[in-house]
């Protein structure tokens, strides 16, 4: 539940950011939980019906200072402006729009390809604006455009934190100049993690972690409703944090990073070496060729009891326990949201489920029952890109001018 007394806020920030939160919430219950008297709390909700952002949803709400008076319950209008969210990766680059809640009004992918990775800028800004031409939502609608990296960018514009090297022509400067919106952009995890907060507030905590596994894995972090981006850009970067010293050496130039045994990327390639090496193995009777292996290939031949590949995917998992176990020990989170495509395959996450409850044995509580898997869609990272757009441009200016 949003609780928050933080001055660098405007009442109407927190007022907002509050409902957003408590869906079907009191004007006594804001008053509540910011802190804000109910004076203010009354004349800025009379003050955002009169834009038609908020409405009354309705008279079912007890008033325990009351005896038998009702409360007035309120919520956000969803379809007062719509967000553009866009994310790119070694998969796919990805665009939606959605409205406030959420909701996906419109979206297009394309799939990864050598030339997208040279023409990166150019792209996603053609993408971008073919996208708000095709919606059908007018552009005055528009709260901004939300788009997230696989990597940071910095205040001045810079990419960094992209150990592949696959998007040297990334230009965010050049992105922001092509729009009249305003454009923020954030790593494409912190995104998902903003979405899985925003969107869904009836059972996302104030706290929490969210681990991504795909080409490559990161950890977001949500404390007390915000971004933990800590002191530089590495927060969350465990991908790279060392699981096996004499393992292989990863793209970054380490060797043994969490991201070589369990990583999306990295698997597909271990497999693709072991069809090779092994003709006779389940992999054979799935695909013609490696090149054809991919995450759903492992996940069915790890189904089907192939030895080898049980082998691959078991180990990666006993190196992400040991990770996601290492995350709740020093940080203790109300829920760790885990979330990627293997992870939504019942066998990976029984077995990763045994595996969490062994490296918790020591915990008096049952803390495995607060690790959940996310469902998994391959429009989360846009949707979260449009998440970032709401939090970071509409909730801090609303429609613009």
């Amino acid at each position: 539940m949003y609780q928050t007394s933080n001055s660098k806020l405007t009442n109407r920030e927190r007022i907002l950011a509050c409902i957003f939160r408590n869906p079907s919430i009191s004007r006594t219950g804001i008053a509540q939980l910011t802190g804000i008297t109910p004076a203010t709390v009354s004349h800025t909700i009379f003050q955002l019906q009169q834009e038609q952002l908020v409405f009354e949803a309705g008279h079912d709400l007890e008033d325990s200072s009351s005896a038998g008076r009702k409360r007035v319950s309120l919520d956000i209008r969803p379809e007062y402006a719509a967000a553009l969210g866009l994310e790119f990766t070694k998969k796919t680059l990805t665009a939606c729009v959605t409205n406030l809640k959420g909701k996906v009004l419109y979206q297009y992918q394309i799939p990864y390809s050598e030339n997208l990775s040279l023409t990166i800028t150019e792209t996603i800004i053609q993408v971008l604006q073919m996208v708000l031409k095709d919606c059908g939502i007018p552009l005055d609608s528009f709260c901004g455009i939300g788009i997230g990296v696989p990597g940071h960018v910095t205040e001045k514009g810079t990419f960094v934190i992209n150990s592949s090297n696959i998007w040297q022509t990334f230009d965010a400067n050049k992105i922001r100049d092509a729009f009249s919106l305003p454009v923020v952009f954030e790593n494409n995890v912190r995104c998902m993690a903003l979405g899985q907060y925003l969107f869904h507030p009836d059972y996302t905590p104030e706290n929490f972690a969210f681990f991504h596994v795909g080409a490559g894995m990161f950890c977001a972090n949500i404390v007390d409703g915000s971004l933990f981006t800590g002191h530089t850009f590495i927060s969350g970067e465990i991908g790279h944090i060392i699981a096996n010293p004499n393992g292989l050496r990863c793209e970054c130039g380490k060797q043994g990073c969490l991201q070589t045994v369990a990583s999306e990327s990295w698997l597909i390639k271990n497999t693709r070496q072991l069809y090779q090496l092994d003709s006779f193995g389940i992999l054979h009777r799935l695909v013609s060729s490696p090149e054809e292996i991919t995450t759903e290939t492992i996940a069915a031949a790890y189904s089907l009891g192939d030895e080898a590949v049980c082998t691959i995917v078991s180990n990666a998992l006993k190196y992400l326990g040991i990770a996601i176990s290492n995350i709740a020990i020093l940080n203790n989170p109300e829920k760790i949201y885990l979330h990627g495509q293997l992870f939504s395959h019942p066998l990976v996450h029984s077995e990763l489920s045994s595996i969490l409850t062994q490296q918790l044995t020591f915990v008096e509580n049952d803390y495995v029952k607060n690790f959940e898997i996310c469902p998994f869609d391959t429009l989360d990272g846009a949707t979260g890109a449009c998440a970032l757009a709401i939090q970071k441009i509409f909730l801090k200016k609303g429609l613009t001018e």
